[in-house]
């Protein structure tokens, strides 16, 4: 399986967009991808309302370049994405703000791109037989559409490790779904399996990454610590694609659930041997800040399990940095948050530690707190 890696020092457009271009010519072509009376459906991370240099979202003006590639083959392109978090604020949806913070709302007008808010489509219910056995909803534009490309963003993830072209996917599902399944499985393996069924619903035909810039440490969100990679990437197979650009980070092939889950399902290759890279990209010497929970990959499941619930980081808020948005408290799977005394605060007591209000938090003020147990041994084996 073949994944194309290709430096790419920034984001200027017209250089960018030739970038991309040579990426996807080391794996065919663009040309056979898409024909002239396809839909293409484009789907970026667009995780919460963040400006384009923030390091958290797919940079617009990737989105801007892959939409000129696929228009110049006179298809028809729509993007569309649900964006992580929650609020009432905004009609239930953050998804419209973070539209127009990221510029994507200005990309998709100038270039007349159908811009799809995936909070408010019709959805169609469907399963498969080898996952976790729900009925996942899944927009009927990306059922309908002849081709998907995942635009993702190059970032660690502090509950599945990394997010790459597969994860991405699960703002495919809207809003409050997507909270109702962090609450039915928090343990990360079996959460996992619900990405990876959305995969195999979904069914890529393509992924360019957006990995000129990064997050390192406990990303997704604000608590990510921004880097420069200097790379797009791009192949047909995800799972190919996403154990690639794990490795960048430092991680191994057996180390992120859900590309191994997927690996062992046949949705694609993570086998770094079975895996050939083209391109001028060079892996890089720098020693990148994994996840505080990523040590745990380590452990033989018979140590894991038993005690894998209370090793897992809590998350605490940083009262002084609380702007009290209320965004955490709408997002909470479990509705442990509450607000008092001005300050956002968790009964810890119902919190399942999946993390998505350290995830969702605009200004960074949901912090990781470690197991000492836990800090102790990531301290040995780092």
């Amino acid at each position: 399986m073949e994944v194309a890696s290709i430096s790419c020092a920034d984001y200027e457009i017209n250089k960018l967009k030739r970038k991309m271009e040579n990426s996807l010519s080391l794996i065919g072509g663009v040309e056979d991808f898409v024909d002239s009376s396809d839909t293409v459906l484009l789907k970026p991370n667009l995780l919460s309302p963040k400006p384009p240099d923030s390091g958290i979202i797919t940079n617009p003006n990737v989105v801007k370049s892959a939409i000129e590639i696929f228009q110049g083959r006179a298809a028809e392109v729509l993007v569309g994405e649900s964006s992580g978090g929650v609020s009432g604020e905004f009609d239930s949806s953050l998804t419209d703000r973070g539209f127009q913070e990221s510029g994507l709302e200005e990309v998709c007008s100038e270039t007349e791109a159908y811009l799809i808010n995936f909070d408010r489509i019709e959805c169609e219910l469907i399963s498969v037989s080898q996952g976790v056995g729900e009925d996942i909803p899944v927009p009927k534009p990306v059922l309908d559409a002849d081709i998907v490309v995942s635009l993702p963003k190059l970032k660690t993830h502090a509950f599945t490790l990394f997010t790459g072209a597969i994860k991405n996917l699960y703002g495919c599902i809207p809003g409050m779904k997507k909270r109702e399944y962090h609450k039915l499985y928090p343990n990360p393996k079996r959460f996992a399996e619900v990405i990876v069924d959305i995969l195999q619903i979904i069914k890529p035909d393509l992924s360019i990454m957006d990995g000129v810039e990064g997050l390192h440490g406990n990303g997704p969100g604000e608590k990510g610590k921004k880097f420069h990679m200097g790379v797009v990437m791009a192949s047909s197979d995800l799972v190919a694609l996403d154990t690639v650009a794990a490795g960048y980070l430092g991680f191994g092939d057996e180390d992120i659930p859900i590309s191994k889950i997927a690996g062992d399902r046949d949705l694609g290759v993570n086998n770094s041997d079975k895996i050939e890279i083209l391109g001028d990209f060079d892996e890089p010497d720098e020693e990148f800040e994994l996840p505080s929970g990523s040590f745990l990959r380590i452990l033989p499941n018979w140590i894991l399990e038993p005690i894998s619930a209370s090793l897992k980081a809590k998350p605490k808020i940083n009262s002084d940095n609380c702007a009290l948005c209320e965004i955490c408290l709408e997002s909470c799977p479990q509705d442990a948050i509450y607000s008092d005394s001005g300050t956002a605060r968790i009964n810890i007591d119902d919190c399942i530690k999946c993390l998505c209000c350290h995830e969702l938090c605009p200004k960074g003020a949901v912090e990781i707190e470690e197991n000492p147990v836990f800090r102790f041994f990531s301290d040995l084996v780092s």
